[in-house]
């Protein structure tokens, strides 16, 4: 029997060398991709994914308000912090920054080090950093108020951890993994479709994980990420929250679990699966992420997986986890029917976009010549595409500036003293961020459209502004709801082309 031959004091050091240079390019990816999504990001309120969401997220920056469902205790708590911190920036500025762009850098840097685990290989780690942070979708949304690249660093931090288990088999990778997991349950609901993953890898490897402190401390860890949600009972019961969109406050124990659950949602639970355009749309994002290029390269990355089952090494273990965690989030995708909203497609972009950088570097690594020309071409192109997106996220301009004046200038011409202001969603939200603040014209009482029921029913004369929705559909709807009402349109002085067109409304009992 032969004795193995131990590691010589220079091969252990160039180890050593070869771990501190990747943690020093990790380090500068995550300083990048800060600057980068910091200097790029949206020019004020809302966003163009989903205006409305962004703006009520941008009010955590100086307002504890609730959100919608299923509530986001996690991203409550990061408001608390921001306004605890009285940034010398403007609050929605900071609440975008911390919930959004620091997330999706750190997720830019989960992805390099997840490729230069699996390949071994910096240049095509630093490929895959770049190519996902450049990202059409990806790049939009960690420079908006959006809850997805939060759960997209979750998602690659969850499986970089699992990956060193599976590479090391040291069951603290594996605790560390199921602590991030328990973490990311106050960002999404949504990330309960990663828990298949995670019971393949503890199948696989039970011998080593199905043991009593093991599961202990599993067990402990997600009880503590579930108990995040009474963070967000404890914030329905303060005084100083100052908004509910759609729960009372404070609720009972049953409207809460109904809130977190999103029973409001309830009729695009499903509705995914029976129209082909949940599945269009999402092929679409993917394709499109990095046009003519993020299509060929995953489906790359599949062949590759494919055909190197045979294989099968560790490397091929790694790539399998990889892709698992792409396709884990698939389900929902297609079973959820909001397909006109891409921002949940970032969980399955994410991973599917670095497992396939991860399986070309795999597959070449045999072939250094190729290996090297490769990955040079997807790092040059991916460094073009992130010149090409910044300019893109730079000429965007901010689509509100402006309209608190426009409203102010209605509301002082309103028929009552009162007045109810009809609004759509996007620009209730953006006056919610300034109402909060005291900037919005006052008195008045702001209302989305489909949300001035309460009050047509509650008042005996109902007057006020619909801004800048069609005045006479409100009124038809209002005389539709109070048959004892008789409406009549006001104009209101404006300029000939107005960006948010307003007009009058009085409604009175019939004579």
């Amino acid at each position: 029997m032969g004795v193995e031959a131990a590691p010589s004091p220079l091969s252990r050091a160039g180890a050593s060398s070869g771990v501190r240079n990747r943690r020093l390019i990790a380090l500068g990816v995550l300083a990048f991709w800060l600057v980068y999504y910091g200097v790029c990001q949206f020019p004020g309120l809302g966003g163009e994914l989903n205006a409305g969401d962004s703006a009520k997220f941008q009010t955590l920056g100086h307002t504890s308000i609730l959100v919608h469902g299923p509530g986001y205790p996690l991203v409550l708590l990061i408001g608390t912090v921001v306004r605890a911190l009285s940034l010398p920036v403007e609050p929605w500025w900071a609440m975008t920054f911390a919930m959004a762009s620091l997330p999706g850098a750190i997720a830019n840097t989960m992805a390099f080090l997840i490729v230069a685990r699996l390949t071994r290989s910096r240049l095509f780690a630093l490929a895959a950093a770049m190519l996902l942070g450049s990202a059409g979708l990806m790049a939009v949304q960690a420079t908006e108020a959006e809850v997805y690249p939060l759960a997209l660093c979750f998602i690659l931090s969850v499986t970089y951890l699992l990956l060193c288990f599976v590479d090391t088999k040291d069951p603290r990778w594996f605790i560390a993994a199921v602590a991030v997991y328990a973490l990311s349950f106050g960002n999404h609901l949504m990330m309960m479709m990663l828990a298949p993953v995670g019971l393949w890898v503890m199948i696989a490897h039970h011998r080593l994980l199905v043991r009593g402190r093991i599961i202990a401390a599993m067990v402990g860890l997600l009880l503590l990420g579930a108990c995040q949600y009474l963070y967000l009972y404890w914030v329905t019961h303060q005084p100083s929250t100052a908004y509910s969109e759609y729960m009372p406050l404070p609720p009972t124990v049953g409207e809460l679990i109904d809130y977190i659950r999103g029973t409001y949602f309830g009729d695009l639970y499903g509705s995914g699966l029976s129209s082909p355009q949940t599945r269009e749309v999402l092929l679409d994002t993917l394709s499109h992420a990095h046009p003519n290029v993020s299509g060929p390269l995953m489906l790359a990355g599949l062949a590759i997986l494919v055909l190197g089952w045979r294989r099968r090494d560790s490397g091929w273990s790694g790539l399998a986890l990889a892709f698992g965690v792409a396709f884990a989030f698939v389900p929902f995708m297609l079973w959820y029917g909001a397909y006109d909203i891409r921002a949940f497609h970032l969980p399955v972009l994410g991973p599917l976009l670095v497992a396939s950088v991860a399986a070309i570097g795999w597959r070449l690594a045999p072939m250094p010549r190729a290996h090297v020309v490769v990955g040079l071409l997807l790092l040059a192109f991916a460094v073009a595409r992130t010149g090409v997106v910044a300019t893109e996220l730079r000429a965007r301009e901010a689509p509100f500036d402006g309209m608190m004046s426009a409203l102010e200038a209605a509301v002082a011409q309103s028929p009552v003293e009162n007045p109810l202001v009809s609004m759509t969603y996007y620009e209730r939200m953006v006056t919610l961020y300034h109402e909060l603040l005291g900037h919005a014209p006052a008195p008045a009482e702001y209302r989305v459209t489909w949300r001035t029921q309460e009050e047509v029913e509650r008042r005996d004369v109902v007057g006020g502004i619909v801004f800048p929705t069609d005045g006479g559909q409100f009124l038809r709807w209002v005389e539709h709801r109070r048959p004892d009402l008789s409406c009549a349109e006001i104009p209101l002085d404006q300029p000939p082309a107005p960006t948010w067109p307003a007009e009058g409304f009085l409604c009175r009992p019939g004579e």
